[in-house]
């Protein structure tokens, strides 16, 4: 991995813009990781089938923080089918990490919280 990656990724876990709390979340959820103790909760602002808006906050590890920055950001603006058909392997791909298999469930809380977080929207 190059150094201007490992920066840009440093600068994430560091300074994530998508941490905190969204006061007009209508789907949300927490997920944990037993394996290493992470914690996160996502909050996303859904209007007319398009996130809006997506927040994280919890206690993780760098590749928990990081993937769920990336993988919110991406999120805003997508379609709800969009977000639903985000698979493992593609968030994985969007990371560009060399990950051990034990640090893949750090890497894929977020994923799963936001799955999570969905479906419980849509069964409301």
């Amino acid at each position: 991995m190059d150094d201007i990656y490992q920066e840009e990724l440093m600068d994430i876990y560091k300074n994530p813009a998508r941490r905190g709390s969204l006061d007009d979340a209508n789907a949300s959820t927490s997920q944990s990781n037993p394996m290493c103790g992470d914690d996160i909760s996502v909050q996303l602002k859904i209007e007319d089938g398009v996130v809006k808006d997506a927040k994280f906050h919890g206690s993780a590890c760098m590749v928990s923080i990081v993937s769920s920055e990336i993988l919110l950001d991406y999120l805003v603006g997508k379609k709800l089918e969009e977000v639903k058909s985000i698979s493992k392997e593609k968030l994985l791909e969007m990371l560009n990490l060399n990950l051990t298999t034990s640090r893949i469930g750090c890497a894929t809380l977020a994923l799963g919280a936001v799955q999570k977080a969905v479906t419980g929207y849509e069964e409301k």
